[in-house]
């Protein structure tokens, strides 16, 4: 197993893509405010128009706004949409 993982970390490293897709850490890409995508995510934990709880790895990450809502959401991502006031990282 540390082999295969050793080999995939090179092959991130040499195609340089950023580490956190290897480890599952989660991703957030705020675009103006307006928009949250989080990447790496384990599901929704809680959602309305004021807050939304997304489980990860390191533990929830929380995205606190007014009128938030999930726009789309895959395996791979969650897109919010909404005013984003600040986003969280809930430690378990």
């Amino acid at each position: 197993m540390k082999e295969i993982r050793t080999v995939a970390q090179r092959i991130l490293t040499c195609a340089d893509f950023p580490g956190e897709i290897l480890t599952g850490v989660p991703v957030v890409e705020l675009k103006g405010g307006t928009e949250a995508v989080v990447l790496n995510h384990r599901g929704v934990i809680a959602y309305d128009e004021s807050q939304v709880r997304i489980a990860s790895v390191l533990g929830p990450v929380i995205v606190v706004g007014t009128g938030l809502r999930i726009r789309r959401m895959n395996r791979e991502r969650i897109v919010l949409n909404g005013k984003i006031l600040r986003v969280e990282l809930g430690l378990c």
